[in-house]
């Protein structure tokens, strides 16, 4: 092996080389000479020091012009499509003089893409989509083939605020398309559909029976060939199997198919309307089985851009698939059924609410925003805010022996089992004084708890639970041990989906109210907890509980990691910080909700001594301003 050193390089420049292998030889006679091999084939590189220049950004088709010279065009969700050129490093040769080989993009403060690569020196094209109304800013990178990175080209463009549904069903006692569009498209109810006051958002939802319900509209109110985007809240009766949400007739099949399948949520179609077609070539399923008689929230997307189509449950992106080919459905909207094989099939048991339709792709935080269902009547003070729906509620002075009836409508009674009804100690002196008293549950704190019928809210999704809870000082005054005492929570298998309880630490006479979610059903599981402030004994306190499953959770840069944030509260009073504890990956309770105690890594106890009232679970996180006010008018 011999080393050998070059002149100078050129940066910025490529050269090539090629080596032979020479040898000396001689032998006894006195002959000599030298030996050498075939030239090698040529080793091509490149000499490069430098970084490449910000590339050129540019809007390839016109729809979003650059910001200081334009009005807002476009719309949030409409996509746009751009162009980036790199930069010319040499202006004095003809052509762009360039050694950029790929690309990479972040649009506003959304993560940044991978890599597009690119033949050297070229230019490429993408779609971008705006998340945002009002001025979005597209930065762009340019790579050389050393990984060599550009400083950062920057692009800004107005957008309009984002196209509001084309459809929109409230189904509050009522057939109307609610959209601003000039064009309604009313329902029309079939079969025995019928309204019902329970609902998820509005006084009413459209209740099915799974035989021959549906409600229809006349026309498409989207083009399926193209983007699209429909939403739905959803409650399946308790044993069904199957059924059809939402989808819009086209002749053989349905354009898509938003369902409860084989106990999990689904969005199918086919490739094709003929009956060459099949659904279940362009499916995707719920990453967990979906509850029965609870509150859901179902989002279908189709991107014609990205040629897929995306599922969301509860605002959480469960999947995608690739969708390559699309077809116009020409029919009408269906509710509660679909079009298999040119005849209606898979009806929809339970209840329906709050359908919505876009002709465009929603992204992903407005999907998780249309799931908080926020409040829109500006009437009431609470504009904006998430709305709740009231899905339990017990009043232990409505019990009749050992049952508690539940106020909300849903019939889930609840169940004394070694819990007695007794006067409220914070009136026991009023009886001796003829004045009026009022009862509570009575917990023994060793043996006596209530039970219901679970579960009684999504617990992937956000919900609210709040309990009126007095202590009994005289059950935790034995400093020599500590105490894990469960006010209430929603059962599972092997430990509690949620619970509220309070806890006390050996060697000391205070505790603490204590809000934790479990990461499994199973021993080994991780917990997440919010703690109150020190807690009160033998006075009434108001704990409630809160679950929000939109909040998002974002990593340093700004990047989405994962939504669902945790909130406790103690009267009006909230714990947590005001942005909460970060729990993000919820799992669904099936067992029996609890009072009075809870079950972990398959052991049950946790008994609590004390009284408790005023027992309610709602669908939907409640604000801090509407959980102040309702403690406030609870204390009138």
């Amino acid at each position: 092996m011999a080393d050998t050193t070059s002149p100078a390089l050129a940066d910025n420049t490529n050269y090539r080389m090629r080596v032979l292998t020479e040898a000396y030889w001689a032998n006894d006679r006195g002959a000599s000479g030298n030996l050498q091999s075939p030239w090698s084939t040529w080793c091509y590189f490149r000499v490069d020091k430098s970084s490449p220049p910000p590339p050129i950004i540019t809007s390839d088709d016109g729809l979003y012009p650059p910001a200081a010279s334009s009005v807002s065009s476009g719309a949030v969700g409409k996509a746009g499509k751009f162009r980036f050129t790199p930069a010319d490093t040499n202006a004095s040769l003809s052509g762009i003089q360039s050694d950029v080989t790929s690309y990479k993009w972040r649009l506003n403060s959304g993560p940044l893409s991978a890599p597009i690569n690119v033949s050297t020196g070229a230019s490429t094209t993408l779609w971008v989509t705006p998340n945002q109304d009002m001025e979005n800013t597209l930065q762009v990178w340019a790579y050389d083939a050393a990984m060599h990175s550009s400083v950062t080209a920057s692009y800004s463009f107005k957008v309009n605020r984002a196209e509001a549904p084309v459809g929109k069903w409230s189904l509050d006692n009522s057939a109307a398309d609610s959209t601003s569009a000039t064009t309604k498209r009313p329902l029309t109810l079939g079969g025995s559909a019928v309204y019902d006051t329970r609902s998820r958002a509005g006084s009413h939802s459209l209740q099915m029976d799974g035989t021959t319900s549906y409600a229809a509209t006349s026309a498409p109110p989207v083009n399926t060939l193209y983007s699209y985007s429909v939403s739905v809240w959803a409650k399946v009766n308790p044993g069904e199997t199957g059924g059809t949400v939402v989808g819009i007739d086209g002749k053989v099949y349905s354009g898509f198919y938003l369902a409860f399948d084989k106990g999990r949520w689904t969005l199918m179609t086919s490739p094709l309307d003929t009956l060459s077609g099949n659904i279940t070539d362009q499916v995707v399923v719920s990453d967990q089985p979906a509850p029965t008689g609870v509150w859901t929230h179902l989002t279908g997307v189709y991107d014609s851009i990205e040629k897929e189509m995306r599922l969301y449950v509860n605002g959480r992106l469960q999947g995608t698939h690739a969708m390559p080919t699309s077809w116009t459905a020409t029919g009408g909207l269906q509710i509660g059924r679909a079009l298999w094989h040119s005849d209606y099939s898979g009806y929809f048991a339970g209840s329906i609410d709050e359908v919505k339709t876009w002709s465009r792709a929603l992204s992903g935080d407005e999907v998780a925003q249309i799931a908080t269902q926020e409040d829109e009547d500006i009437s009431d003070g609470y504009a904006g805010d998430p709305t709740t729906a009231n899905v339990a509620s017990w009043d232990a002075t409505t019990a009749i022996g050992s049952t508690i009836e539940d106020a909300s409508g849903y019939g889930r009674a609840m169940t004394l089992n070694g819990a007695t009804i007794g006067i409220d100690p914070a009136t026991a002196e009023n009886e001796a004084l003829g004045l009026p008293t009022t009862n509570a549950m009575a917990l023994n704190g060793s043996s006596g708890y209530a039970s219901a019928s679970g579960p009684l809210v999504d617990d992937t999704g956000s919900f609210t639970a709040s309990a009126w809870v007095r202590l009994d000082s005289s059950k935790v005054k034995d400093t020599s041990k500590g105490y894990l005492l469960q006010v209430l929570g929603q059962q599972g298998t092997s430990n509690f989906s949620w619970g509220i309880w309070y806890e006390q630490a050996a060697g000391s006479s205070a505790g603490i109210w204590k809000l934790g979610r479990s990461s499994k059903d199973a021993s080994g599981s991780a917990w997440s907890y919010v703690s109150s402030a020190p807690a009160v004994k033998d006075q009434w306190v108001r704990l409630t509980v809160v679950y929000d499953a939109q909040d998002a959770t974002s990593s340093g840069d700004g990047d989405e990691v994962s939504r669902g944030t945790l909130f406790l509260y103690a009267n009006s009073a909230k714990y947590g910080s005001d942005n909460g504890v970060a729990f993000t990956a919820p799992w669904q309770g099936l067992a029996k909700f609890e009072v009075g105690r809870g079950i972990v890594a398959g052991t049950v106890g946790r008994y609590f001594p004390g009284h408790v009232r005023n027992v309610r679970v709602w669908a939907g996180a409640m604000s801090p301003s509407a959980v102040g006010d309702f403690y406030t008018t609870e204390q009138d």
